[in-house]
Order: structure tokens, then sequence, then C-alpha cells
């Protein structure tokens, strides 16, 4: 009986840890690449230059910008989590009993 607890237990951690590395990991594939390398790159301005401002310009579309989030995979990532829950309730609920 003791042995199937210890089992048990080390499935749910490694299932975890599995979880974790799974929704953390992917977080450095999408890091940003920059064309030079990420270096900075120090530009000399003359002091005494006039540089105009930018403007904002007006697009005429009304639709919200893009922000880069990524709806289909965070979905998953809440749906699997209560498949999950949701399991490890029944599961929790049954050996009780």
């Amino acid at each position: 009986m003791q042995s199937s607890r210890v089992t048990a237990r080390a499935v749910r951690v490694l299932a975890a840890g599995a979880i974790a590395v799974g929704v953390l990991a992917p977080g450095a594939a999408f890091a940003a690449s920059y064309p030079d390398g990420g270096k900075t790159t120090t530009s000399t301005v003359d002091p005494g230059t006039h540089v105009e401002a930018a403007t904002a310009t007006q697009s005429g579309s009304s639709s919200l910008p893009f922000t880069g989030g990524d709806v289909a995979g965070l979905a998953a990532v809440g749906g699997g989590a209560i498949v999950i829950g949701g399991l490890l309730a029944h599961r929790a609920r049954r050996s009780r009993v």
C-alpha cells in the first residue's frame, strides 16, 4: 500500500514538472531576434542639429493594435489545466471512497 502511494506521488511530481517545463520552455523559443544580434549601436548626433519630432498618424482603421498575444496557445494551456485538475479531483474522490 505504501509503495503505491509513493509511485502515485512520483507520477504526480513528474507530471507537474513536465507541465512546468512545457509551459516555461517555449518562452525562450519565441524571444525576439534582432538583425544585429542584439548589440547596441551608438550613433553620434551633432548637438547643434535640429531633429523633428515624430507625429502620430491615423490609419483610418478602428481595430486595436496587435500586441502579439498567442490566444490559441493560452487557451490550450488553460483547457489542459482544467482537464488535468478535473481528472485529479475525480481520482482523489474515487480513492477516498
